[in-house]
């Protein structure tokens, strides 16, 4: 009903329906130029054997991926093909040692260090322990800022 009212009283600022088709029809639409596709690299065999013997060093998918420039599911299905188990659990006395160095005052960068894995797994179990999680250093207050402004 309103679109029938809006052509029977026409203004200046409806237009009519041939007019918009022709306005539209008559714009040449800029295009964006199109970025040119890039084929996914495939992996030589030497590749792969590399990939392979560096994941086993470091045990670290998102290390490795980072340092061949692929994908991590790319490392998972491709350390999966060879028979490698990548989805690594933390046991309980793993935890249990996360914990008690987590309270002594240690990232969980340098955890994940010490015990081979990342970092983000150890805070995922610290969580699950019910630890409380410290804020990120370059999230805390700068102590030389605070110092300064109480003297």
């Amino acid at each position: 009903m309103h679109l029938l009212q809006v052509y029977s009283n026409p203004s200046p600022e409806n237009l009519p329906p041939q007019e918009l088709i022709l306005r539209s029809a008559s714009r040449q639409r800029q295009q964006a130029p199109r970025a040119t596709l890039r084929r996914a690299r495939q992996l030589r065999p030497d590749d792969i054997e590399l990939l392979v013997t560096r994941y086993l060093a470091v045990r670290n998918i998102r290390t490795v991926a980072k340092e061949l420039q692929v994908s991590r599911t790319t490392v998972a299905r491709i350390l999966t093909k060879h028979g490698i188990d990548a989805s690594r659990r933390m046991t309980e006395a793993q935890i249990s040692i996360a914990a008690e160095l987590y309270e002594q005052g240690l990232s969980s960068a340098a955890i994940g260090q010490q015990l081979g894995f990342d970092n983000h797994t150890i805070l995922k179990a610290l969580r699950g322990r019910g630890v409380a999680i410290r804020r990120a250093v370059s999230q805390q207050p700068n102590r030389t800022d605070r110092s300064a402004r109480l003297t």
